[in-house]
């Protein structure tokens, strides 16, 4: 007689599904899930500036989310477009921006910037803000640059809150990390 095989029965999960505007940002969230190591699994896509209801729905289904499973959508993208920033507050999930770009977020690690900027102006000045950037290539991080930015985050976010957020410049990225810190505590 054969043994019947039962099948286990699978745990729900939590899902962080990070879609982004770029590889800068698709790099970034991709250092803070090595650094963070948490339960949760961290998906990103990028998708430009394409992004609809659409085209989350069918990366949600690319996951194969279950009933039980929470996902958590979260929108990773720079302010410098108004329409695109506009369009993201019309999707679900949380709208991470960052004000002109993300490499203010960098800047934020290691100085205090308070004064508009292009976004031409924030990579130029984020290059003169530490030796690690000197060499800063867009969508790429180093490892001397990773740990430059998990080991000043707490920096970052205390000064991106005093910025008046959404206005150049300003960032609320601490919004994900912020979620990273509570699933791994969780």
């Amino acid at each position: 007689m054969r043994e019947r095989r039962f099948k286990k029965k699978r745990m729900p999960r939590k899902v962080y599904l990070v879609i982004c505007e770029g590889e800068t940002e698709k790099v970034y969230v991709e250092a803070l899930r090595r650094h963070y190591r948490t339960p949760v699994t961290i998906k990103t896509k990028v998708s430009g500036n394409s992004i609809n209801k659409r085209l989350v729905e069918q990366y949600i289904n690319e996951l194969g989310i279950g009933s039980l499973d929470d996902c958590s959508v979260f929108y990773i993208y720079d302010a410098d477009i108004k329409c695109v920033a506009d369009k993201l507050h019309t999707l679900p999930g949380a709208v991470i921006l960052t004000n002109p770009c993300l490499e203010l977020w960098y800047v934020l690690h290691t100085i205090e910037h308070r004064r508009q900027s292009k976004s031409e102006e924030i990579i130029r000045i984020l290059k003169d803000s530490h030796s690690v950037w000197r060499g800063y290539i867009k969508g790429r991080l180093t490892s001397e640059q990773s740990t430059l930015l998990t080991a000043n985050c707490r920096d970052a976010i205390n000064r991106a809150e005093n910025l008046d957020w959404p206005k150049n410049p300003s960032s609320n990225l601490m919004l994900f990390i912020e979620a990273l810190e509570n699933a791994g505590n969780g």
